[in-house]
């Protein structure tokens, strides 16, 4: 990443925007560091892989801005989410992060369809997700926009916080905002 970091230790910005994912996010945020430019740049991911924040460490991830599937600390503001993330520590041993909760979430709404539709049929399941209910989730209403069948669903924004204010190994964020998904989504013809 050395030629991209050199431009971008040069280039006077404020915010370093990393797009990049899994392994490519850990090297690229350490070599970030080594050219010193996390110490003159604030760091935002827009997406944060689960393991980010291990391999990376709290002492890097500190005040980082990031967006994610879910993080288990909405269990401390949302009834749903205590239930889930309490359960599955409970079962697994530690906190779910967001592979864990797309596969709640995508079972959860599936039986949400089916239940509605009172029938497994494909047909009708399918027009129970494009009938445009809001649905009460872990993270809040959601509801499938029947024009592509995307989810449109919260975004959880987080801030990494400092080592010394992590209450458990695995408490790297703060969760800042969840912030609604309609205005987020593009119109279904944009692509």
């Amino acid at each position: 990443y050395s030629s991209f970091l050199l431009n971008i230790a040069n280039s006077g910005a404020e915010v370093l925007i990393n797009v990049n994912f899994g392994n490519d996010a850990v090297g690229s945020i350490k070599q970030a560091k080594q050219f010193g430019i996390l110490d003159k740049m604030a760091l935002v991911m827009p997406y944060l892989s689960p393991f980010l924040s291990k391999e990376v460490g709290a002492d890097l991830m500190q005040g980082v801005y990031g967006t994610t599937e879910f993080w288990w600390t909405l269990g401390e503001t949302n009834p749903m989410a205590k239930t889930f993330v309490d359960t599955f520590n409970a079962k697994y041993g530690y906190k779910p992060e967001w592979a864990a909760h797309v596969a709640y979430m995508q079972v959860g709404l599936w039986a949400d369809a089916v239940e509605h539709a009172k029938t497994f049929y494909p047909g009708d399941v399918i027009a129970s997700y494009e009938s445009g209910r809001t649905i009460q989730t872990d993270l809040g209403p959601v509801k499938w926009r029947a024009a592509d069948h995307q989810l449109i669903r919260p975004v959880v924004v987080t801030r990494g916080k400092k080592p010394s204010a992590m209450k458990t190994p695995d408490d790297y964020y703060d969760i800042v905002a969840l912030v609604p998904g309609e205005g987020l989504m593009q119109a279904p013809d944009a692509f």
